[in-house]
């Protein structure tokens, strides 16, 4: 059996429509105070993971509840693995009765403390991977499609690739329980603390599940695929050593400094190739807190702490850290680790993504090996994968590159190694033109550094209507080469 969804690049029959919109939180429409959050049009089940990555073997409890005012249903769980032509089954668990079960006001900083609906599942056979759990009525069969995801780890570390996803950024978006970190500029609507233990929109399926499943067609090529999230980088910032590219996903805006002082390392120091597939990477610094961790049990990084333009009391403790290292803002703010730094580029501005806009990459050079075979000419289109966030070399336009010799931590990239292979032009969400570029860059060190400069880039490897051959053709170039040169 094999399951295909649409909205992946696999065709299928018809499944509920998210109401999330690209990029913007889901509607929040039940519940008193709008605790209660739907993620698509008729949701009837909503479900949460106890862990967002596992090793084989490590059990895995997954909580479940109805909606308010909804019936107890008799339901089952039914997880797929993510591989190169869909979902594929991997296990069915017995039906459970499901009803409604309250959520608190603190629901969205802590999570809704819901005892396991399937508990202890078994995850020995279960290979590494990205998976998703859809939770379907005994009786009507109803399904409600992509309740959870989590990532299954290798813990030989065998690839010779590390995808390591933004699996921050898809909690750092979601409002169920009240609030999640925006708006930005208003902190007392928006939350300084989020969960990772409660029902979370399918953030997966925007972006990253084109890349992935586009991944596990080449893994055998490439000498294996190996998967992450943002945690496990930041517990173990020596995971990322084992693996000759590193690969991140579509939108992956929030990092730890653990995490950010792991990327610098790895490419400054031990010289070793990142991709950035996305756009507004490394953005805004955040901690990880474990609130309702059982004494003695491993740290898991269940809350997500983010400030933002707050004040954030770490500031104020003594540290032999400057404490600008460690505020929960924006990387760039007073200059003090500008992520331009790290990536070639960064974030300069977006548009709505419920617009009719689709700005096209153009190819700005071809002289690179990443090239060969695609056909590409300068000037050519290659594909229209521009937003809805979009990076470049400098954006604010003042020719510093978000940089200042005497106030930032790290050391500046010359401008003249840092080659721009892919340009266009968008307007942003004022009506003002916007310049979105994908850039190249090797360092004294050796690392070979690509950042696609669009959260976008993933659709053209598998979205229809996104999807080009010449554009996948440069795509399994680049990792490839820089699979094997790591």
């Amino acid at each position: 059996m094999l399951l295909r969804l649409a909205g992946v690049g696999l065709a299928a029959g018809p499944l509920p429509a998210l109401a999330a919109s690209e990029g913007g939180p889901p509607a929040a429409s039940m519940g008193p105070g709008s605790i209660w959050t739907e993620f698509f049009k008729g949701q009837r089940i909503w479900a949460y993971a106890d862990r967002l990555s596992l090793k084989p073997g490590e059990p895995l409890n997954v909580m479940a509840a109805a909606g308010p005012g909804m019936p107890t249903r008799r339901v089952r769980l039914e997880v797929f693995r993510l591989g190169a032509t869909g979902l594929m089954p991997i296990w069915t668990s017995d039906f459970a009765d499901v009803a409604y079960r309250g959520a608190t006001a603190s629901a969205a900083a802590i999570g809704p403390g819901w005892r396991p609906t399937f508990a202890n599942i078994d995850t020995t056979s279960w290979l590494p991977g990205v998976y998703s759990a859809d939770v379907v009525e005994q009786t009507t069969a109803t399904r409600d499609v992509r309740a959870c995801q989590w990532i299954v780890s290798n813990p030989k570390r065998g690839g010779a690739v590390l995808c390591r996803l933004g699996t921050n950024t898809w909690q750092a978006y979601n409002p169920w329980g009240g609030h999640s970190l925006y708006p930005n500029d208003d902190d007392e609507a928006r939350g300084l603390i989020v969960s990772f233990d409660r029902p979370t929109p399918p953030s997966l399926f925007e972006y990253d599940a084109y890349l992935v499943s586009w991944l596990e067609g080449l893994a055998a090529g490439l000498g294996g695929v190996d998967y992450a999230g943002n945690f496990d980088v930041h517990a173990n910032p020596t995971l990322m050593d084992h693996y000759r590219l590193v690969i991140t996903g579509g939108h992956d805006e929030y990092w730890s400094k653990e995490e950010f002082d792991a990327f610098e390392r790895r490419i400054f120091m031990l010289g070793r190739n990142v991709c950035f597939f996305g756009a507004n990477t490394a953005y805004c610094q955040v901690r990880y807190g474990d609130l309702n961790r059982p004494p003695d049990a491993p740290e898991l990084g269940r809350q997500l702490i983010c400030y933002k333009t707050a004040t954030d009391p770490i500031a104020q403790r003594p540290s032999r850290l400057d404490a600008s290292l460690l505020v929960t803002a924006d990387f760039r703010d007073n200059a003090r680790r500008p992520e331009s730094m790290l990536l070639g580029g960064a974030f300069q501005n977006w548009f709505d993504a419920a617009s009719s806009q689709q700005p096209s990459y153009r190819v700005a050079r071809n002289d690179l090996p990443f090239f060969a075979g695609t056909g590409w000419n300068v000037g050519d289109p290659a594909a229209d994968v521009i937003g809805y966030e979009w990076d470049n070399r400098d954006p604010a336009g003042d020719g510093r590159r978000l940089w200042d010799a005497k106030r930032s931590h790290n050391s500046a990239i010359d401008p003249g190694a840092i080659k721009v292979l892919f340009r266009g032009e968008a307007t942003d969400a004022d009506g003002n033109p916007g310049l979105a570029e994908a850039t190249y860059f090797e360092c004294p060190a050796g690392a070979k550094v690509f950042n696609a400069g669009t959260v976008r880039w993933s659709w053209g490897l598998g979205k229809p209507g996104f999807e080009q051959a010449a554009f996948q053709r440069f795509n399994e170039n680049l990792v490839r080469l820089l699979a094997a040169a790591g």
